[in-house]
This record gives structure tokens, C-alpha cells and sequence, in this order.
């Protein structure tokens, strides 16, 4: 065994990587909101518990983590003595060796027979769990409300789904239950309005350093401004989750000396459009006076912006956002915008993408999703592909949405070459029988210079063409074998390891041709 392999350090870096499976816990093209508290689903148990049987240099290691994530209860009850009462439920637990590795609890929905036996079971042996951080509990009865401040002294992170009845029992004894706290997560149906925030806003009030992650999401009312306006002034928040709507938004001028100062992921749901999120940034701002007709977003620590909305905004919303986050000096690295509104309430527009491309500080964005309406498209050019790929060197996604004007296989060459962490794209692309022969770009030919091929993307999502209405429409591109194979050729010259492409338009045939011979490709050089 290789002589690294001897430090417990990097062998925890390693089995963690192998544990937490980050292609199932995100998905780029559909982004989630962020769980406090990774699922089960993104655990890769089984290969924990193979490298825990490889070799007794393994095996304290493996279990350790295998066991600090604990989805349930179960696995520490053993089969002993059944109750009398409940024959199917054993009344003794693992001992304490076992639980003492528990730092991550995921308790899902749990049968109330279990209750009585873990308390009984925690008064001999307290604390339990005397390294857990880490508890997601998603059982909303009142009976599970003692076993819960049993868990809570030594937790740091918390996730809770919670009704109207146990909020009003459990909100306000966290603060003396849970004195570490410094991450909170609420969901639910219904855990607070705007008449009657106390319950919420007198337990964030009751953390004088505040936290520095928190998330409120309820499906039925919004975060209110009163809320807000508590938790602006936290020095150490550094990530918030929030659903709003157009009571969150204050109605007065605030004087709040840099607001959310130390913050630095923002994730916003919106049954409404993008004019809320502006709205948002704009009041809890700095304002810049110098331009006052056109105050800039200045989140001075503002790493990732990510907003996702139910309705439909128009070109000009889309363009004012842009221009005011082009205003902002915050060094940006992940930005998602989405809309998924399925239906048709406004009337087609478009925004032209130049205004983001004037923001100062884009050199460090991984991340670039904007995803408009099905009746707003994006204004995209050759010329700021080519000016993205410059300013923007370290890419991992590009994602429009498949609703930009197109670009050429010209464009998408040097932006794939140039941006060599790019792992995924997706555009609507322009393919006539020339694009391959350089077109109109012969004085651009000079970019291609020195750029070596990528080897990491590995999707490519292209689509229909779109134009605005001033634009020409789109010419039918041909499907003969000598483009096909011509195509082929010039995306795997680009990206050898592209294995495919996925395409939704009219023409699907073409490009079907076109992916399978991809696969071949790939396939034949991993041979």
C-alpha cells in the first residue's frame, strides 16, 4: 500500500468523496436549493462498508464514517428481548462505542413505539450521542418532542419540517435546548405569517451573534420583512435560503449599516417574477450615491446568487437585473437565475446579454445558468461567447436554457478550448453547411492559436434556433453523412471526451447521427 495511503487525513478526504456522491445531491440543470443536512439518497453506503472489509488500516476509518451518518434509529437497536408489548420493537440498544461516531443524524418519519425505549435507554447512558452536529428531524408529532431535547445540547446544525401544533411547542425552547446552534433550516406548510412572526422572530432574536447559516421556506406564506430586518444586522451570516413575496420587501427606507455584511450564497424562491429579487437586492443595499438613478448591488461578499421563480418576467426586467449586477464590484462565482413558468401570460421579448458581460469581476465564475420564459429569449453573439471565454477563463457550466439567439460551432470551439474547466453547455446553435469552414470569422482565426483541446466536458445540450422577431429566420441545415461525419469530427477534435450530445429541436435526426458517432469515437480512443 502506498505510503500516503498510511495518513488518516487523506484517507477521511478520500472515503468522504466516495461517501457524499455530489452527482446526485446537485443537479446544474435543474438546481436545487441547498440542504443544510446532505439526503440519504446522496450516500454511497455500500462502498464505505467494502472499504471498511479492504484491510484493518481501512477499517476504523470507514466505519467511523459510515456510522457518523445515521439515517435512523434502527441500526442502533439490536434484536434482543422483545417487548411484550410491542413483540416487533426491541427494547435495548447498541452501546455506546457505537453511538459515540454519530455526528449526522437524517431521522426520517418514526414509528412513536420507539420513543419510550430511547428515552429509557438515554437516562443510562447521557448523552447518547456525544459528538452529534449535525440533525434533520422530520417527525412533526408531539410525541417525539422529549427525544428531540435529548439530541439537541451538542447539536451545531439543524433541519426541521415542522407544523402549526409543534412549532408552537419546540420554537421557543430551542435556544436553551439547542445553545450551540449556529445553522438553522424550517420547512413546512405553515410555520409563521406577517401578523403573527413572534414565535420565528423572537427565537432569531434570542441568538445575540445570530447564526451563520439559516433557511425558511414554507409552501403557503413568505418570510415577512420584520424577519428580515432581524436578521440583517447578523455578523457572521453567511448563507440564507428564503421564499419572498411582496410583504417581505420593507415599504419604508431602511438605515441599516451594511446589511448582511458577511453574506456570501443567497438563494431566493418567488412565486412572482424577477422584479421581487430585484427589489430585494436593491433595499438591502448600499446605496451607491455617485449613481444614484441606478444604485448598484453591493453584497461586498456575495459569492453565489441563485433565484428561482413561478412567474414569467419580461426583456426589460431581465435587463435592468443584469445591468445592476454589472454594477456590483462582488467577486461572483455562481449565478443562477431560473424561470419555470409553463404557461404564456406575456408577450415574446428578448434581452440582449452584453450588459453582463460588463461587470468587473467575473474572472472567478464557475457557474453561469439563466434560464428565462418560454416567451423571453437571450440576445447572444459570437462576439460575447468570444468576450465570456475571455473574462471568464475558469467556467464549469454554461447554461441558457436553450433560449438564447444562435451562435457558431466557430464560437462554441473557442469558448470549449479556452475555458478549460468547462464540464457542460448548453446554447442554441446555428449549424449552415459552412460554419465548419470558419464563415465569417476568418479575423478571429488568430484565437485559436495554441488552444489545446478540453478534456472535461462531458455534455453538450444544443437547441432550436431562436431570433428575435427582427432577426431572419433560420435556414433548414441538411443532413447529409458528410456533415454529419464533418461535425462529428470537429467536436471531438474540440472535446475528446464528449461521448454524446442531446439535442430538442426539429432537427433531432441530425444530431442523433451526430452523437452516436461521438460515442463511437470516444469509445474507440478509451479502447
Amino acid at each position: 500500500m502506498h505510503q500516503c495511503l498510511c495518513i488518516s487525513e487523506i484517507l477521511e478526504a478520500i472515503f468522504y468523496f466516495v461517501f457524499i456522491d455530489e452527482r446526485r445531491r446537485f443537479s446544474p440543470y435543474h438546481p436545487l436549493f441547498p440542504d443544510f443536512i446532505p439526503s440519504p439518497e446522496t450516500q454511497d453506503r455500500r462502498s464505505i462498508f467494502r472499504l471498511a472489509l479492504t484491510c484493518r488500516a481501512f477499517r476504523d476509518l470507514a466505519l467511523n464514517l459510515l456510522y457518523s451518518h445515521l439515517r435512523n434509529f434502527w441500526p442502533l437497536i439490536l434484536s434482543s428481548r422483545p417487548s411484550q408489548l410491542h413483540p416487533n420493537i426491541p427494547d435495548t440498544y447498541r452501546p455506546l462505542i457505537l453511538a459515540s461516531r454519530i455526528q449526522i443524524l437524517s431521522q426520517p418519519c418514526q414509528d412513536d413505539t420507539a420513543y419510550p425505549s430511547f428515552i429509557a435507554c438515554a437516562q443510562k447512558q447521557s448523552p447518547l450521542f456525544p459528538k452529534l452536529r449535525s440533525l434533520a428531524w422530520r417527525d412533526s408529532s408531539l410525541t417525539c418532542i422529549p427525544v428531540l431535547k435529548l439530541l439537541l445540547p451538542t447539536v451545531e446544525i439543524l433541519s426541521l419540517d415542522i407544523s402549526s401544533s409543534f412549532r408552537k411547542a419546540i420554537i421557543p425552547v430551542l435556544p436553551t435546548s439547542a445553545p450551540r446552534l449556529k445553522a438553522l433550516e424550517i420547512k413546512g406548510s405553515l410555520f409563521m405569517t406577517d401578523k403573527n412572526p413572534s414565535e420565528i422572530e423572537s427565537l432569531l432574536i434570542s441568538y445575540p451573534d445570530g447564526l451563520t447559516e439559516l433557511s425558511l421556506t414554507c409552501q403557503l406564506h413568505h418570510v415577512p420583512s420584520t424577519i428580515l430586518n432581524a436578521i440583517a444586522l447578523w455578523p457572521s451570516l453567511r448563507s440564507l435560503t428564503l421564499k419572498l413575496g411582496i410583504d417581505s420587501i420593507p415599504t419604508l427606507p431602511l438605515h441599516i449599516p451594511q446589511p448582511f455584511s458577511a453574506l456570501t450564497h443567497l438563494h431566493i424562491l418567488c412565486d412572482d417574477n424577477l422584479d421581487l429579487f430585484t427589489s430585494f437586492l436593491r433595499t438591502y443595499q448600499i446605496l451607491n450615491f455617485g449613481s444614484s438613478n441606478n444604485p448598484s448591488i453591493t453584497f461586498c461578499n456575495l459569492k453565489t446568487i441563485q433565484f428561482n421563480a413561478e412567474g414569467q418576467s419580461s426583456a426589460n426586467t431581465w435587463s435592468q437585473f443584469l445591468t445592476s449586477l454589472a454594477n456590483t464590484n462582488t467577486k461572483l462565482e455562481h449565478i443562477f437565475i431560473t424561470e419555470q413558468c409553463y404557461f404564456q401570460s406575456i408577450p415574446p421579448s428578448s434581452f440582449e446579454f452584453r450588459p453582463l458581460l460588463a461587470h468587473p469581476n467575473l474572472a472567478r465564475l464557475s457557474t453561469l445558468i439563466l434560464s428565462p420564459s418560454r416567451t423571453t429569449s437571450i440576445v447572444l453573439t459570437d462576439v460575447d461567447i468570444l468576450t465570456l471565454a475571455r473574462i471568464c477563463p475558469h467556467l464549469h457550466i454554461l447554461d441558457l436554457g436553450l433560449r438564447n439567439t444562435p451562435v457558431s460551432l466557430h464560437a462554441l470551439n473557442i469558448i470549449v478550448r479556452r475555458c478549460r474547466e468547462l464540464r457542460e453547455v448548453s446554447l442554441c446553435m446555428d449549424v449552415p453547411v459552412d460554419a465548419l469552414r470558419g464563415g465569417d470569422h476568418e479575423n478571429t482565426d488568430n484565437d485559436k492559436v495554441g488552444l489545446q483541446p478540453n478534456n472535461r466536458l462531458i455534455k453538450l445540450e444544443v437547441g432550436d434556433s431562436l431570433r428575435p422577431i427582427a432577426c431572419p429566420t433560420v435556414r433548414p441545415m441538411p443532413s447529409s453523412p458528410e456533415l454529419t461525419k464533418s461535425i462529428s469530427r470537429f467536436l471531438h477534435a474540440m472535446a475528446p471526451r464528449l461521448k454524446g450530445v442531446t439535442f430538442s429541436g426539429m432537427h433531432g435526426g441530425l444530431w442523433r447521427v451526430v452523437s452516436d458517432t461521438l460515442w463511437m469515437m470516444a469509445t474507440d480512443e478509451d479502447n
